[in-house]
């Protein structure tokens, strides 16, 4: 796998989503820098700026970590990996959320309340109708709170509906395309399992560069899965592919720390 361009401020945010809540020091970056052909210099620009933008924050002297909002983020990406235990059985139900009266002029909010909406699953059918089907295991109150700790208006209305006419039941199975979402799936379980099944051959160094390189490829496919039930997408698929992304990022935690113990051998 040849080496991918990277710019520094993705690849700190990178290193520490993947910490699963640790800190990382400098000279952890820039040993993660030179396996991407990145300076020295780019990475220490890149925390100062980070740090100025709110993302990430000094947990000691030259150590980092990720804001509260932000591993609250990450947080939240880490829950995906329990697939099916989130879901329960559909019973032809939606959950819908209307925003037509938020309007569309405040930039800031309007990209807070799509990505909430986006990350729990929800589609715009019409303008500013927001749909999902109704089969996460959390309640009706549990859901409507997490989308406005997540970024969702308080004034936002949400509902949910029991029938729609068959036209506009057809328009909303076509929201999530499917098809793409199943052979993303498809893609995943093969091309983790491939790695996984010759990751030890490798250096620790091309190892730990690959691990991160498929985790960026597949992890936000999870991350944003909307978790929808049959016959929308095949669930057991999606939970075949949620168990390999598990298996890569466990493989890829263990790969950084061997890589880790290098620390010690750069200065500050």
């Amino acid at each position: 796998m040849s080496v991918p361009k990277l710019n520094a401020r993705v690849l700190i945010v990178d290193l520490l989503t993947a910490s699963s809540g640790k800190s990382v020091s400098i000279k952890q970056m820039v040993l993660a820098a030179q396996l991407f052909n990145l300076s020295d210099n780019s990475i220490r620009v890149a925390v100062a700026r980070l740090c100025h933008d709110g993302l990430i924050e000094a947990a000691g002297r030259g150590v980092y970590q990720l804001t509260g909002e932000s591993r609250e983020w990450a947080r939240s990406m880490l829950q995906r990996q329990t697939g099916l235990k989130s879901t329960r059985h559909w019973q032809q139900e939606y959950l819908a959320v209307y925003t037509v009266a938020l309007g569309r002029v405040d930039r800031t909010a309007l990209k807070r309340r799509e990505r909430a909406l986006m990350h729990y699953g929800f589609r715009e059918l019409d303008t500013g109708w927001y749909v999902r089907p109704d089969n996460l295991i959390e309640s009706f109150e549990q859901t409507h709170e997490k989308l406005k700790s997540a970024g969702l208006e308080a004034q936002a209305m949400m509902l949910k509906i029991n029938t729609f006419d068959q036209e506009t039941v057809e328009k909303i199975a076509g929201l999530w395309k499917p098809e793409q979402l199943n052979q993303a799936y498809q893609h995943g379980i093969h091309d983790i399992g491939q790695w996984l099944a010759q990751a030890d051959q490798l250096s620790i160094e091309d190892a730990a560069r690959e691990s991160l390189v498929l985790g960026k490829r597949f992890i936000p496919l999870l991350v944003n899965d909307p978790l929808l039930p049959e016959p929308f997408v095949d669930v057991a698929l999606r939970q075949q592919f949620m168990d390999k992304v598990y298996q890569l990022d466990q493989r890829g935690q263990a790969l950084w720390q061997q890589l880790y113990q290098h620390v010690p051998l750069l200065e500050e």
